[in-house]
């Protein structure tokens, strides 16, 4: 359900701090290191869908109601989504990195923030352009079950199917994007044969390590929530999963912070935020 404010409510910095310490302590969810601005912004939100006064009236419902605290969980880790988003970036992908995804007689691709599961398909799709996806497993992961639930149905509304199709002709698209989907009653469902290589995880970056080596990590428009103590600690799972010279694309508002990752990473197209792990024969 869309939570969308008509006022705005004042939140305090104590209800927030209490807020994420009730998630974290009952439900196992660690926002902590989210940034505050962004945080309090969708907690506003919050506090307008349930008609209350303040948010630290919501407390008790947030520690004994899970359809409460999942609201939470969903407002707060809400993705923006949509097939072939930022049309050039995708073409980047397919030029840039295909290619060398090519090399490998099997690939392993992480989708990491997923939400409902349009960019892991938009990926599908590339992969299976370029003869890649006979090849490929994509683990897609995200942090909320009930958008993992719905990236697994793969069906959607189809209001938005005209503007997907053309964000998938500016990035270069070499078939016929309707003969990736089956419709009905309104909705589309993306076709049985682009699902099989694909995996939906759930998977929390605060609080789970690397659990795969691979060749192409996305993480597009997730580490903007984030402080900069857990962007450094984000930054170290990618390095761990990465196989050397395999590429990192990260949203076009995001980049590398400061510390070591940047000393492991190199800019490959800074416009698109897509960066590469260093070979050893790099740093020499």
């Amino acid at each position: 359900m869309a939570l969308i404010p008509w006022r705005r409510h004042r939140i305090q910095d104590v209800e927030v701090e209490l807020v994420l310490q009730a998630m974290k302590e009952r439900w196992g969810y660690d926002f902590t290191g989210y940034a505050r601005a962004s945080l309090k912004r969708r907690l506003e939100q919050i506090v307008t869908y349930f008609d209350t006064d303040c948010l630290s009236r919501l407390l008790p419902s947030i520690l004994y109601d899970e359809r409460v605290a999942q609201t939470v969980i969903n407002a707060v880790s809400v993705p923006t989504s949509e097939f072939f988003r930022d049309p050039p970036v995708w073409e980047s992908v397919r030029t840039v990195v295909l290619p060398y995804l090519g090399s490998f007689p099997r690939v392993n691709v992480w989708q990491v923030g997923c939400g409902r599961g349009q960019e892991t398909y938009s990926l599908a799709i590339l992969l299976q352009e370029a003869d890649l996806l006979k090849k490929t497993r994509i683990i897609a992961t995200d942090i909320n079950a009930e958008f993992l639930a719905e990236a697994r149905q793969a069906r959607w509304p189809a209001r938005d199917f005209d503007h997907w199709r053309e964000n998938y002709r500016l990035t270069g698209g070499t078939g016929h994007f309707d003969d990736y989907f089956s419709r009905v009653n309104g909705e589309v469902t993306v076709r049985e044969e682009m699902r099989r290589a694909i995996q939906f995880v759930q998977h929390n970056l605060v609080t789970d390590d690397a659990f795969l080596e691979t060749q192409f990590i996305v993480c597009r428009n997730v580490l903007i929530y984030f402080g900069s103590a857990l962007q450094e600690r984000v930054f170290g799972i990618f390095l761990r999963s990465l196989e050397r010279g395999g590429y990192l694309l990260l949203g076009c508002a995001e980049g590398l912070p400061e510390g070591p990752a940047a000393g492991e990473l190199e800019i490959v197209q800074e416009r698109f935020r897509l960066y590469r792990k260093m070979t050893r024969g790099d740093h020499v």
